[in-house]
């Protein structure tokens, strides 16, 4: 059964008591939590403003949200020199312009979700005397978090980290990530056949080039073993083309979308998963109650992705595996372990109850009441 989650609504402006700037971006993984603390803080009557970056995944995530946004031009930290150059000119200008926001729209207080937007908005606010709140989402935490904690009053942390007074909170989720439906409505609205159990790969908004390789190609040299499936495969925008090519002249049923904004109906249709390990990921996934196998970022050298999935995967619900960057070692390695997961129906039954038989949370309410109180 799908988890019940009280949908947010929109309060008239007459009903909002404050006004909150909400600065994250660079990836999916910073402008989710962003929307998902928008809807917190909009369900408790304040209003909001998100602050994302140029970047087309931001734009994408944002097309979709019910909330007034803009972008502010800013670069992620660079040791080397024109980088370390390009960063500084631009974090000054994105700290003006939100200057010059806070100012215009009354804002009382500025919540960053982590990427490069995010440091230049707390100096702004901090420079101005309002109230700052940081969200981290990874252990170790990432360059610019570590930078914008100094302006930072009150820090919140989904993990276990080394910022300095964390307070660690459950992961925030959009309600659009959240299945609210039975699984046969949610492969009906995907245009999934309802017979058919769903295998759900997604490598997160922008994919992921060695789960979007693996998949198709295990399908390919054993089709049998996929009898009885569909796959809902999410390659990322710039990578639909050729995920549908690979998939080709395979016999196995798929569907390859670039990008959806229906993640809650690809979460309810799901009987498995195979994902990266990003914080979002894998708290969709444990809300979801969906069993997955996590194929951690390989080029990270904190590995934080797999700190991210391990309390997952005590509890039950996740298989964390070793992406090897080479298809022929992950199809010999990992390859048989997701088929024989896909074959054991008692074992994806058990890592669904453990899921379900723990509590669900949404962290969006702490980071509203963090930013409101």
């Amino acid at each position: 059964m799908p988890k019940q989650v009280q949908l947010y609504t929109m309060r008239s402006p007459q009903q909002h008591l404050s006004n909150i700037l909400i600065a994250g971006g660079g990836s999916g993984g910073h402008v989710a939590p962003a929307i998902a603390a928008a809807e917190a803080i909009v369900e408790q009557g304040a209003s909001v403003l998100l602050a994302h970056s140029t970047r087309k995944v931001d734009f994408e995530m944002m097309r979709e949200a019910p909330f007034e946004s803009l972008s502010i031009s800013a670069s992620p930290l660079s040791l080397k020199p024109i980088g370390f150059i390009r960063f500084c000119i631009n974090f000054f200008n994105a700290s003006k312009k939100i200057q010059s926001l806070i100012k215009q729209r009354d804002i009382t207080c500025v919540l960053a979700t982590g990427g490069f937007v995010s440091a230049p908005a707390l100096h702004a606010a901090r420079k101005l005397g309002f109230k700052t709140v940081l969200l981290n989402l990874d252990n170790p935490p990432g360059k610019a978090n570590k930078l914008a904690v100094r302006w930072a009053d009150t820090v919140l942390s989904t993990v276990l980290c080394n910022l300095n007074d964390a307070i660690i909170i459950s992961p925030p989720l959009r309600q659009s990530v959240i299945a609210s439906d039975d699984a046969q409505t949610c492969k009906s609205r995907l245009g999934l056949d309802q017979k058919r159990l769903t295998l759900l790969v997604t490598g997160a908004s922008q994919g992921a080039t060695t789960i979007n390789h693996l998949i198709p190609a295990l399908a390919k040299n054993n089709p049998t073993l996929f009898h009885g499936w569909d796959i809902l495969h999410i390659a990322g925008a710039a990578n639909t083309v050729e995920v549908k090519q690979l998939w080709a002249d395979c016999c196995v049923p798929n569907k390859v979308l670039g990008f959806t904004h229906l993640m809650a109906d690809a979460w309810g249709a799901a009987d498995l998963a195979i994902t990266r390990g990003g914080a979002n990921t894998v708290a969709e996934s444990a809300i979801n109650s969906v069993p997955s196998i996590v194929l951690p970022y390989p080029y990270h050298k904190d590995d934080h992705q797999r700190t991210n999935a391990e309390p997952l995967e005590q509890l039950g619900g996740i298989v964390i595996v070793k992406d090897h960057k080479e298809l022929t070692l992950n199809i010999q390695d990992i390859g048989p372990q997701i088929v024989e997961l896909m074959a054991d129906h008692q074992t994806r039954f058990t890592m669904r109850q453990a899921m379900l038989n723990a509590p669900a949370i949404n962290g969006a309410i702490s980071i509203a009441n963090a930013c409101l109180r």
